[in-house]
């Protein structure tokens, strides 16, 4: 799967020069048009859609696809067999690009998963069957049993039974707005759709927000573990298999889960209405990762980020530092002084990393853009570590890394930016630690860290702190 690095992100909304409400008031996601967002379909949210089309429609594509799946691989006598070949052609796996979700993935080749992932899910899906369940509701639950079935493969997998529904909602939104659309052919159902200006040949598909998940349930073992571990029989049984449950490690929780899930009838029923029951879509006033943030920077008035960078009269890697410095500067004065952290907690908690990297990811882009300044953050959209690379248009390279407080500081410091330097090829780069409690002794470890490594006469990262705790209301000081 190619990964994609995130440079000047265009939203939907501002390609096609639409205002983002629009979109909100629709139920429909703003996606970024050049690159992926972290969130996919959860095959379970499809009967919970509040859009008419996915309940009505779409619900109906996708019992049918499932069905069919099922049925196919229960006439099957064998793995050589006509059924189980319609079967395997039916559980179609093919990724997706038309959405802009998920870790990255470029390829519309349709060969980039391997023959032997739909093998292993047809087989478990036989097993079950054999144990006497044909519920549809089995195939979206196959990551809970399968090992590679992760978020990407089921919400490519839904996306390709859903499709011809998710295209009829993008004709419908495109109409009513304006958008110019072309056809894209019968894969597409011959609908009227707007083109990816980023992804030539590709049309852009809209999905309704509440079908997204920021992981879906069944390849999240974390909540899989919370509501499976709620059926006595389930937890009992597992606890048995290992004695102190906890010092197992998460692919030998999921094999005991598969073995006991697929001892008995009973607890195959149990499992799959609790997960499915389970399932909610990625909490948007919460906003754990940013990414409802993000856009709301991306789209802000931009005048008020006019003069807070300008951009350097020769290009070089002292300029570079300077610009990148002045951004980090400009960055922690909008978060101390102008209330952004207020975008940095939900309530009482902190939100993820994650959300921090995007709010400064956002809001760098926008300043550079504002004052015509040619240094260009990036990031992978990945679902890996994020860092930016700030470069110009030379061969000068920046690291950042950023960390909340309450993480692993001393790790982030000591080992993912040297890391990343190697791989960049560059010894620049700055450690931005987003304060929001827990900070302990982490920072006197990391600037120990850093004063042993000069001393060493070694080339160090510097260090920036940007106070992101939670602030009283002025009402209340």
């Amino acid at each position: 799967m190619v990964k994609r690095t995130l440079i000047h992100p265009v939203l939907f909304s501002q390609h096609f020069s639409i205002d983002p409400t629009r979109l909100k008031l629709a139920g429909l996601l703003d996606p970024v048009l050049n690159s992926d967002t972290k969130l996919f379909i959860d095959p379970l949210l499809i009967a919970k859609s509040k859009n008419p089309l996915i309940k009505t429609e779409g619900m109906a594509a996708v019992t049918a696809a499932f069905n069919n799946v099922i049925g196919l691989v229960d006439m099957s006598q064998s793995e050589t067999d006509a059924a189980w070949k319609g079967a395997y052609k039916a559980l179609d796996l093919d990724e997706r690009s038309e959405t802009c979700l998920g870790y990255g993935g470029a390829s519309t080749s349709g060969n980039s998963r391997p023959p032997t992932l739909r093998r292993s899910i047809l087989r478990t899906a036989k097993e079950i069957i054999t144990l006497g369940e044909k519920n549809p509701a089995m195939i979206p639950l196959m990551g809970l049993f399968e090992e590679g079935v992760g978020p990407d493969t089921l919400s490519d997998m839904t996306t390709n039974f859903l499709l011809s529904t998710l295209c009829e909602i993008t004709e419908n939104f495109c109409k009513i707005e304006g958008i110019s659309t072309k056809k894209f052919g019968p894969k597409y159902s011959n609908r009227e759709l707007p083109d990816n200006p980023y992804h030539l040949g590709t049309p852009v598909v809209l999905v309704p927000r509440d079908l997204l998940r920021d992981l879906p349930l069944a390849a999240d073992w974390s909540d899989v573990s919370r509501v499976v571990m709620q059926i006595d029989e389930i937890r009992d049984a597992v606890n048995r298999m290992f004695g102190n449950i906890a010092k197992a490690s998460v692919a030998d929780k999921k094999k005991a889960v598969r073995k006991v899930a697929l001892s008995s009838l009973d607890n195959l029923r149990a499992v799959l209405a609790a997960v499915a029951d389970a399932s909610e879509s990625y909490d948007e006033k919460a906003d754990l990762d940013g990414l409802y943030q993000f856009r709301a920077v991306l789209n802000a008035d931009r005048a008020k980020f006019n003069g807070m960078v300008s951009a350097p009269t020769v290009k070089s890697d002292v300029t570079l530092r300077a610009t990148v410095n002045s951004m980090i500067d400009q960055f922690k004065q909008l978060v101390e002084n102008n209330n952004m952290w207020e975008l940095l907690w939900y309530g009482d908690v902190p939100r993820h990393e994650r959300a921090s990297q995007l709010l400064f990811f956002a809001v760098c882009t926008v300043m550079c853009a504002i004052n015509n300044v040619d240094v260009s953050p990036e990031t992978n959209s990945g679902g890996g570590p994020v860092d930016f690379k700030f470069s110009t248009g030379f061969r000068g390279r920046l690291l950042v890394e950023m960390k909340l407080s309450k993480g692993a500081v001393e790790h982030g410091y000591k080992k993912q930016l040297e890391t990343y330097k190697a791989a960049a090829q560059t010894k620049a780069g700055i450690f931005v630690i987003m304060d929001v409690g827990g900070m302990g002794r982490k920072l006197n470890v990391i600037r120990k860290l850093k004063a042993e490594a000069e001393a060493r006469g070694e080339t160090t990262s510097d260090i920036i702190v940007i106070d992101a705790s939670r602030r009283l209301s002025a009402s209340k000081r």
